[in-house]
């Protein structure tokens, strides 16, 4: 079923996807960059660029998220469509973003170490020992794995499917998996640059 607002709603679930990828690709760029200059000092100016980027990273998949219930309200339930096989390489991408970034953390001297509280409400829980560097090849990972699928999109189309596109290959990817991480990601950076903060 189909109203007059569904083909606008698509539009817009489009360009959503579209800004995404852009600030995906942004974040990843800015990572590679400086993983590449191993040993900078300015590692500080860094983590607060990350903690921008990221964090409109975060605001955009909730935007997308949003604007793609919207297009499913409107336009209600259409025909199931066969999406293309994937070709990105996600054990691969993590292990190379994982090296990347252990390699750099280490020329740095920072500790990947970290303390985690998986649930704030749990009351009885213990924290546990995470790594920071497997948190942020995690969210390299699923970024670069949801934007080679970004990339290939037209955001002025209204191509068939593109609300199974942009929840099988998109928000899924960052719900089941990337989210998570994304929120340590964020909060280790905060905690990181309140510590190192002059004042």
């Amino acid at each position: 079923m189909t109203t007059p607002d569904g083909p606008g709603a698509s539009v817009r679930l489009g360009r959503a996807l579209a800004g995404l990828h852009h600030v995906q690709r942004d974040w990843l760029d800015d990572a590679r960059q400086v993983c590449a200059g191993a040993g900078d000092p300015l590692f500080i100016a860094a983590f607060r660029r990350w903690e921008e980027q990221l964090t409109v990273l975060k605001l955009h998949l909730h935007r997308t998220e949003s604007r793609l219930l919207h297009l499913v309200a409107v336009a209600g339930q259409g025909d199931e469509h066969v999406l293309p096989a994937s070709t990105a390489d996600r054990r691969a991408l993590g292990l190379v973003w994982r090296h990347r970034f252990e390699t750099w953390l280490a020329a740095v001297h920072i500790d990947p170490a970290y303390r985690r509280i998986d649930s704030p409400f749990d009351h009885d829980q213990e924290a546990v020992t995470a790594d920071i560097a497997t948190d942020l090849a995690l969210v390299a990972e699923i970024a670069e794995a949801t934007s080679e699928t970004l990339a290939t999109l037209d955001p002025d189309a209204d191509p068939d499917g593109l609300d199974e596109l942009a929840f099988y290959r998109v928000i899924a990817p960052w719900r089941s998996q990337g989210l998570t991480a994304l929120m340590d990601v964020l909060r280790w950076l905060s905690e990181t640059l309140r510590e190192q903060e002059d004042w």
